[in-house]
Order: C-alpha cells, then structure tokens, then sequence
C-alpha cells in the first residue's frame, strides 16, 4: 500500500517572476509528492499531489494492491487533514477486507453484493468515528447533553492519553471530514471497475475511440451545484430556510455527502457541546441560531453512489480532488468540459497537433511535453496551473500571502491508472 502526502509548511500573494525555472521547480517539488507504481504487467499506477496555499496538504491519496485487482482513494479533507489521513490508512483496508469477502462467498453475484458491500462498509466506518466521539465523552461524564456546561468541554479535552486514543484526535476524526473516492478494480478474466463516492473528488474512464480521447465520468459530484442533490436535501428537510446558503449546506460546507462532519448529522444538544471544543470548525453561535429554528439532521449524508464499469485494454482511469477542477474552471474551461481537459492531459501523447493546440489556447499556456515528464498525474497537476509559463508557475510555487483573501488555490491531487 502507498499513500501520498505533503504535511509541510508553505508561506502564505505576492510573487515576482525573476526566478529561474529550475529555482521554481525546486519549490514546486518541496510542495508536491509523486510516485509510480507497476502494480503488474496490467496495470501502472501514477500519483501526485501539490499543496496550495495553506498550512498544510489536506488530501490524501492511497492506492493498494489485492488478491482480486487493487483499489485506489482519493481523500480531500476540509478543516484539516485528519479525517482524510485516517481514512487513507484504515478505510481503504476495511474495503479489501469486505471486497474479499465478498469475492470469496458470492463469486457468481459480485454485480449485487460489491454495492451492498461498498455502501455498508463506508457508512459504518464513518458511524464508527461519531460513536467513539460519543463513547469517549460518555466515558467521562454520562449525562445528557443539555448539562454539559462549558467546564465540561476542556476537562473532556484534557483527558490526555496515548496516541490514537487521546480524545482530541478522536474529536477531530468525527468533526472535521473528507470527501472519499474509492475505485475497486477486480482483476479476472476480464476487469471491472466499481466506483463508490461522497462528495465532490471526481473520476473519469478515458479510452480512445477512432483515434480521440472519450471520457465517461465515474461518479456523481454531492454539491449544492447538483441539482439531484438539491432536490433531495430540501425533500429531506422541507420548510428550512437556512437549508442551502450561497450553494453550502446550512450555510456552512459546499458538498451534501462526506465522512466525519459530525456537527451537522447529531442533534442539536450534541452539536452545541461539539461547538464549543477547541478547534471545531462550527461555533457556538451558529449553533444557538439552529437551536432557535427548525433543525432536521444529519444534513450531511454518509451514503456513498456506487457506479460499475467494464474496462478494456488501453483504458485510462484519472482521480482527482476538486482542486483540479477549481484551477480549470479558473483557467476558462467550462464546466462542462472538465472532464475532456482533465482527461487529454492525462493521454496528451496521443493527443493529434490541432487538438493539443486548442486545449492550449483553451487553458491559456502551452504545455510541458509528454516525454519531459514520466509521472502523469505529476504532469496532470504542472500542465493545469502553469506548463510552460513562468509566470503562472511564479504564482503557483513562489508567491507569499498577506492573507487568505489575496489568493486562494486548493491542495489538488491525482492518480492515474494505464491498464496496458
């Protein structure tokens, strides 16, 4: 199993381009991680990820080979990486553990048990990071939580222990969270693609038909710009006004499914307690206002989609966080055409000379060639916020900020699979 992360410090805009492209390359790597994996003779795994203007990385990617295929995740945490982290390393092995149960008692049926399975194994793990919340804090004090003063919440946070039982992480683990992207390929005689998602990360099959890249998107994107989403949060929790705020749910996060968020699925006396604990992404005054009006949770669902694919010889498969769509969208590429970009910049080496053209002028700069980077999602992330610009790339690796307000630019992360 291989994970990707960068958990470093960046500067945080103003930036010049006097450095040379070797300095800012430099930079750009101290910021990035990436690897390859020829997992077999079928497959070649690629993975990158680059940080942006925040303290830290808060994606994680892992890929991990099976007995039945392999499974990769892509993890885009909000609040900070914990729950991102966590779910890399440990959700990602419970699925292998299902999957291969599966594999093993139901060969002939996997087309109804993998969904079953995929959707039971990714509910439970996030009901396992509110219920160990719950435990700890019932542990030190059972009553309910309407008498939890504000006494009660740093005696509950000064209950150090060791490691991963310390009740800090734990109440970090369940407030903050993480979109999750998880593809299960199972490798037989032919291969099968499964896909299960919460939130907004993103994956496309790209495969070559007469010649040109077709893409097929792999997965439901759970944000308020979605108007199934929509539809369902407000049958779900009618007469709300502060259902949906400038497209964020309650007002307070973009996308409608995600693991941990525990403040907006408990009731409400549990989420006024979680208010008040250091580093809550929620505070205290946002809870009292729901607390005088009509409040429905969980508002944030913990229900993945399941999406199932035959694959091919010569496919390609791109995951990524929406840090890639953000920088594309901001670039000029339509909505509507991300997934195309994202997949030519993936398979840019068959890409004919007119085509490649257009997707330039389309982004606003050339591109770094095929053959002068071997890592392709490496070459993904370079291509999508600078290629051969140095003035780009000095605004990507180089700049320093006054505030948050003067740039802001999502951590992005990719893989890519070749299956040859």
């Amino acid at each position: 199993m291989s994970n990707i992360c960068y958990d470093g410090n960046r500067p945080v805009g103003h930036y010049d381009t006097h450095h040379t492209r070797d300095d800012m390359n430099t930079q750009f790597a101290s910021k990035s991680s990436a690897s390859i994996s020829p997992f077999d003779l079928n497959f070649t795994v690629h993975q990158a990820s680059f940080q942006a203007y925040k303290s830290r990385n808060e994606d994680r990617t892992a890929v991990l080979s099976t007995g039945y295929g392999w499974i990769v995740g892509v993890f885009d945490g909000h609040y900070d990486a914990r729950v991102s982290e966590y779910a890399s390393k440990n959700l990602i092995k419970e699925v292998d553990v299902r999957i291969s149960a599966v594999i093993a008692e139901n060969p002939n049926t996997l087309g109804d048990a993998i969904p079953i399975c995929l959707v039971d194994t990714i509910e439970k793990f996030d009901a396992t990071l509110h219920r160990t919340m719950v435990e700890k804090m019932h542990a030190m004090d059972p009553k309910p939580w309407s008498e939890w003063t504000d006494d009660d919440v740093p005696r509950f946070l000064g209950m150090k222990e060791l490691g991963e039982d310390d009740p800090y992480p734990i109440m970090r683990r369940a407030c903050a969270g993480s979109t999750v992207l998880i593809a299960v390929i199972i490798s037989t005689s032919e291969h099968n693609l499964w896909v299960a998602s919460l939130g907004d990360s993103e994956g496309y099959l790209g495969r070559i038909v007469n010649n040109r890249w077709t893409t097929t998107p792999l997965n439901d994107l759970h944000n308020l710009h979605n108007a199934a989403e929509v539809q369902r949060l407000q049958e779900e929790h009618p007469g709300e006004d502060d259902l949906i705020v400038h497209y964020r749910t309650k007002g307070e996060i973009g996308i409608t499914r995600a693991l941990g968020d525990a403040i907006l699925k408990v009731p409400i006396d549990l989420a006024s307690v979680l208010s008040k604990m250091w580093g809550c992404p929620i505070p205290p005054e946002t809870t009292n206002r729901w607390a005088q009006q009509r409040h429905t949770p969980p508002y944030i669902s913990s229900t993945p989609t399941i999406m199932n694919f035959p694959l091919k010889k010569g496919d390609m498969l791109v995951f990524c966080s929406d840090g890639l769509r953000s920088s594309l969208r901001e670039k000029g590429v339509a909505d509507q055409d991300v997934g195309n970009m994202i997949v030519s910049l993936a398979g840019m080496d068959l890409l004919d000379a007119g085509t490649l053209v257009s997707y330039e002028n389309t982004i606003g700069h050339s591109f770094i060639p095929s053959e002068d980077i071997n890592n392709i999602a490496d070459k993904v992330i370079r291509n999508a916020l600078f290629g051969l610009d140095n003035h780009r790339m000095a605004k990507e690796t180089m700049a320093t900020m006054n505030s948050i307000s003067d740039y802001i630019r999502d951590d992005m992360s990719v893989v890519v699979v070749d299956i040859l």
